[in-house]
């Protein structure tokens, strides 16, 4: 295969490698990473064709030798600076933006000065591979492989042992790359799977808790009762536990609800609690704007265990839910006025609240706090989201 045939080739296999990678930017939350190697890919298409040896663009593309030498200097800078982007947002280097734009300024810079570009790059690619080993071990590894690969083929096309060496590294390079990034969408699949599979037990919980067998048959059988003696108690009895029951079964199948449904739900279960007990309970709120997002159920699971703990013979309470703004995130904080003694005796291993932490890890991953502790007068849940 003569030189012109192997370069169209490889012209046809880096155009159709940014073609994939330029379909998995869009299927994939528009991740930079995968737009910089579309790039990268393209640009090296680009040095092929400019190739003087070759004569590609002077003989399809009628310019001149000159042309051909600007426009394959032109590509190659260009490539660097993508294959540097695209190694500092894959890996998450911190202060990435400012990694590129530093590396962006020595390529141009040794562009400019006629300097080799290859040994810069190979020496920030893998510096860079090095640093987020930590975080990023197989990542870190298989970039720093694909890039000592890529610098070995490269000398050997320097030293006349092969004359497409460069480009055997180049695509030695996105082989490597595409094996570990179809691992990591194998995985990304098998999370959200999880994920699902976790969201769906979550939903059957929070029905489970909200119709359980107790409380169906308790606020049954104070029915029966308020019907013969006290008909108008049984009507708004009635229209706050389907209010309840309506709220929470139209929340369950959702991972974030607005924070006045929760209101609404904890404030019919408060009114349903007030009847069953005869007794008098509210909750009032703070700093709450009523656009926030947050997980189904939670407050109302903190509100009937502070109910079923703090309460047990008094006639009136109030709870207090206040939203913070804080550096860095949110705090919510749930208060009531119940007895600090029998409240801490449910600590924090009840079913009740590994329910709330659940919800919290699958909305916020790693991103939330929770600590439930009795304070002056009562008993205080905190929840911290960054």
């Amino acid at each position: 295969m003569s030189l012109e045939q192997t370069l169209i080739l490889i012209i046809g296999i880096l155009i159709t490698s940014g073609l994939f990678y330029l379909m998995l930017f869009f299927g994939f939350r528009h991740k930079l990473a995968l737009l910089f190697i579309t790039l990268f890919c393209w640009c090296q298409a680009a040095k092929a064709f400019f190739r003087r040896d070759a004569a590609l663009a002077m003989d399809l593309a009628g310019i001149t030798e000159y042309q051909a030498i600007i426009g394959q200097r032109t590509a190659y800078t260009l490539g660097s600076i993508f294959l540097l982007g695209f190694i500092a947002f894959h890996l998450n280097v911190k202060k990435k933006e400012w990694a590129l734009l530093i590396s962006a300024i020595l390529v141009c810079f040794f562009y400019l000065m006629g300097w080799p570009q290859m040994p810069l790059v190979l020496t920030i690619g893998i510096g860079i591979s090095v640093y987020t080993f930590p975080q990023q071990k197989i990542g870190s590894v298989l970039i720093a492989l694909g890039l000592i690969i890529f610098g070995c083929t490269t000398y050997l096309e320097i030293h006349q042992f092969n004359s497409v060496g460069y480009f055997v590294g180049i695509i030695s390079f996105i082989i490597i790359i595409t094996i570990f990034i179809g691992y990591q969408i194998r995985e990304q699949i098998r999370l959200q799977r999880q994920a699902l599979l976790r969201s769906s037990t979550l939903e059957n919980q929070l029905l489970k808790r909200s119709l359980q067998p107790h409380f169906l048959f308790n606020s049954l059988m104070s029915l029966q009762e308020w019907i013969e003696t006290r008909p108008s108690c049984a009507a708004q009895f009635v229209q706050a536990l389907a209010e309840e029951f309506r709220t929470i079964c139209k929340m369950s199948g959702q991972q974030l609800i607005p924070i006045d449904e929760e209101i609404a739900v904890c404030k019919a279960h408060l009114e349903i609690m007030g009847f069953r007990k005869h007794a008098r309970f509210q909750l009032l709120t703070e700093g709450i704007t009523g656009d926030e997002q947050i997980p189904p159920a939670i407050f109302h699971t903190l509100i009937e265990n502070g109910i079923t703990h703090g309460y047990p013979e008094r006639k009136e309470g109030y709870f207090k839910l206040e939203k913070k703004t804080v550096k860095g995130g949110i705090v919510y904080e749930l208060f009531n006025d119940g007895t600090n003694s029998i409240q801490s005796d449910y600590g924090s291993n009840g079913t009740g609240l590994k329910y709330v932490k659940s919800r919290l890890e699958e909305s916020y991953p790693g991103k939330w706090t929770l600590d439930s502790r009795p304070v002056e007068n009562g008993w205080l849940v905190s929840i911290n989201i960054t």
